[in-house]
């Protein structure tokens, strides 16, 4: 058979139609994490008709985050599916976009443009090994958030791999984190802010309160983990002798008053 220009034209939308609407997704919509006002990519006229079972989960950051610090973050798909992809976002108390993503190998960052909130994505879904799959990216907390709370919406698409949206179903969690505002407590280089004077020697703190005779110091690490918490009087001696050499913050609260100074161990 000849093909006229009409054949033509006929096999290029299909060959167009097939490989912008049936295949495992690339780059998929934002908006889809299951976060407030949101869908996922299980919505009406996306992916569906699935039944795989597993979980989706994020790794990599604590409970307790520090503002402007940067963590590395693993998003893992364990599941009986054949092929992946994912999608994720960090919202703070007041629903807002909340910290700076920065993509990883095989991902991708985007905007919504109605909300500003940004996502980070698979570029391209990936194939199950061993029963799970993950993508690894940066996340950088913010200088300040609403509520001190930040909490990342996730979701992970289950496919069978047959090269389009049916037999699909999505995987969707999320993870709430408290975040800890080292500059709004003080100048964590000033070792005197007025109201107590603060000294750190090798085996232990020196903390004299000059305005109060009772107050509390929490130390942290640097993935804003809780090491030690103490009761204060007006003068205290702290042991950091059982702490692992390291960089720690030390946060003092008294009187209504909170400092917060790093030193080594």
């Amino acid at each position: 058979m000849r093909l006229t220009p009409l054949h033509i034209s006929t096999l290029l939308l299909g060959c167009w139609f097939l490989l912008t609407n049936h295949r495992d997704p690339n780059n998929p919509p934002v908006a889809r994490t299951g976060a407030p006002g949101e869908t996922t990519c299980g919505a009406s006229g996306c992916h569906a008709g699935g039944a795989f079972t597993g979980t989706v989960a994020i790794t990599g950051i604590p409970d307790t985050v520090t503002a402007n610090q940067s963590y590395t973050v693993t998003l893992t798909n364990t599941s009986n599916a054949v092929r992946a992809g994912f999608q994720l976002t960090c919202l703070d108390g007041a629903n807002a976009y909340s910290g700076t993503l920065t993509n990883g190998t095989g991902t991708s960052i985007g905007t919504s443009n109605s909300t500003g909130r940004k996502y980070i994505r698979q570029s391209s879904a990936k194939t199950l090994s061993g029963g799970s799959t993950g993508w690894t990216f940066t996340w950088k907390a913010p200088a300040t958030a609403a509520e001190d709370k930040c909490t990342f919406y996730f979701v992970s698409l289950c496919a069978n791999g047959n090269g389009n949206n049916s037999g699909d179903n999505v995987l969707v969690s999320n993870k709430s984190v408290v975040l800890r505002s080292v500059s709004a407590a003080g100048d964590p280089d000033d070792p005197n802010p007025g109201w107590l004077v603060f000294k750190a020697l090798p085996a232990q703190l020196d903390i004299r309160l000059l305005e109060s005779t009772s107050g509390q110091v929490v130390i942290y690490d640097l993935q804003g983990r809780v090491i030690l918490t103490e009761k204060l009087g007006s003068e205290s001696k702290v042991s950091i002798e059982l702490l692992t050499p390291g960089i720690y913050i030390a946060r003092i609260q008294a009187g209504g008053k909170v400092f917060a100074a790093r030193f080594s161990r």
